[in-house]
């Protein structure tokens, strides 16, 4: 159970905010995708072996001083996402006196269990999410962010965050948590270091030569904004697991796919990681659907799609600041045949689809906005039950974020997000490792982590194919990590 030990509103120094930007930033085309995106849910495990007394008298202090000097720097994640009252396109808006929800809480679950990777209820992980106010949705204006800080006694802390995508994108937030973590740790001093990067917000650099903020307004505007409400929980089945993929495995898929595909003589992690999980994913769904048969029967023409997003910062002409705090992804989709992924050679097919999505999107001549104004007419085509994505990227070191909390870093980093995506980062024990974070009903994880652990040892043997889809064993633990 969690019950709330506080809550309060942490606001920057006064008079601390630079009115440069004079508290209010515009969507631009990069931003209105994410608007009626569901919100953002993700977590931090610390390990912290002291009792309540001591984080109430100590720790609590001390995070809220670092939360107030550290927002003065991110004045929209203070502000409010505001829609005007003649139906124009939203903006983000900060006025002085706006303020960040920051609770405290206690909660008696197993702070081990729910750290681990194993399979884990996914219930037990959104009373660890902050809720987000909806006052004054009747006006048009919608909370940006919400913190909620959760003390396991003597066991850990989670530091949770709810936010809108419409703010910033992994890059820009990370940027935030990062900084907020060294000042907690290292205190205002570090502010003022020499090697400090702060957010750059000067919109001026987004050029949009042909029109793309109209565009995607005119679809994405017709749509109710649902804001911050927040459906309350049911209970379900779902269960969350990690899976690990040593870097030795990485290698070892990579090689193999080089050697299936003639003249290809370099594939990314991303692309094979991806490739691999994407495959497993449609493999578990077609036995689930197939009520646990060895031969499932599908359409064979039926098309699955991955989508995936590329950070534009350094592609555009001219590229703009790496620390550019907004939206700056443009997506990618990876379309191939249903029957082409369930097969033996699976993987490969989903591979190249990814591989072939990525070169158009990144390589292309035309440059990386190439093609983007057909973008709404894309997805409008999508089959949405066909979809899986990929949330978060191995370049974000999601573990480099030393709260000063006992043993430093996180233990367990974890994304929220909607079936069917799962959520991607580098592993704490080792950087050349990586994390495959899922969520499914439990009969459909059993399947996939079967699928997933076998297929892998195939593959490192020098296979030519993965196994076949096989009933799953009724004896398969529920540890489901390599």
């Amino acid at each position: 159970m969690v019950h709330v030990l506080e809550q309060c509103r942490i606001a920057p120094p006064p008079g601390s905010v630079d009115d440069k930007y004079k508290y209010s930033l515009p969507l631009t085309f990069f931003d209105i995708p994410w608007l009626h995106f569901p919100l953002m849910k993700i977590f931090s495990f610390y390990e912290f072996s002291h009792p309540k007394a001591y984080f109430l008298d100590t720790i609590v202090p001390r995070i809220k001083h670092s939360l107030s000097l550290t927002l003065k720097h991110f004045f929209p994640l203070l502000g409010n996402l505001v829609f005007p009252t003649d139906g124009g396109i939203p903006e983000i808006r900060y006025k002085d006196g706006d303020s960040v929800s920051l609770t405290f809480a206690e909660c008696s679950f197993d702070f081990d269990h729910l750290s681990g990777d194993q399979q884990r209820n996914d219930t037990d992980f959104h009373s660890l999410a902050p809720q987000i106010s909806p006052a004054s949705t009747n006006f048009g204006i919608f909370p940006i962010l919400a913190i909620q800080v959760t003390l396991f006694p003597n066991s850990g802390i989670c530091i949770g965050f709810t936010f809108h995508h419409i703010a910033a994108d992994a890059r820009a937030f990370h940027m935030f948590n990062r900084l907020w973590a060294s000042v907690n740790k290292f205190g205002e001093a570090t502010l003022e270091s020499p090697g400090i990067v702060l957010p750059f917000y000067d919109r001026t650099v987004i050029k949009d030569p042909i029109g793309l903020r109209s565009t995607f307004w005119n679809h994405y505007g017709k749509i109710k904004h649902e804001g911050s409400t927040q459906p309350p929980l049911s209970p379900n089945n779902n269960v969350r697991a990690t899976f690990i993929l040593r870097r030795a495995e990485v290698e070892g898929l990579k090689k193999w796919v080089i050697s299936q595909i003639p003249d290809l003589q370099y594939v990314s992690n991303f692309t094979v990681i991806c490739g691999y999980a994407w495959s497993c994913i449609t493999k578990a769904g077609a036995r689930i659907l197939g009520d646990h048969e060895d031969v499932v029967v599908v359409d064979e023409n039926e098309l699955e799609n991955f989508a995936f997003t590329v950070d534009c910062r350094s592609l555009l002409d001219p590229p703009i600041p790496g620390a550019y705090f907004g939206n700056c992804l443009m997506g990618a989709l990876a379309t191939t045949k249903r029957m082409q992924l369930i097969q033996e050679d699976g993987f490969l097919a989903a591979v190249n689809s990814i591989r072939k999505a990525m070169e158009e999107r990144v390589r292309s001549k035309e440059g990386i906005l190439q093609g983007v104004q057909n973008w709404v007419r894309d997805l409008k085509s999508i089959n949405l039950t066909q979809l899986v994505a990929v949330v978060g990227a191995p370049r974000f070191d999601y573990y480099d974020m030393d709260f000063g909390l006992d043993l430093g870093r996180p233990k367990k980093f974890e994304v929220i997000s909607r079936d069917n995506y799962f959520s991607l980062s580098r592993c704490k024990a080792n950087q050349q490792d990586f994390e495959v974070g899922l969520c499914f009903p439990k009969a459909k994880m059993d399947v996939f982590a079967e699928i997933f652990t076998d297929g892998c040892k195939g593959y490192l043997q020098n296979k030519s194919m993965s196994p076949r889809i096989q009933k799953p064993s009724r004896n398969f633990p529920h540890v489901s990590k390599l």
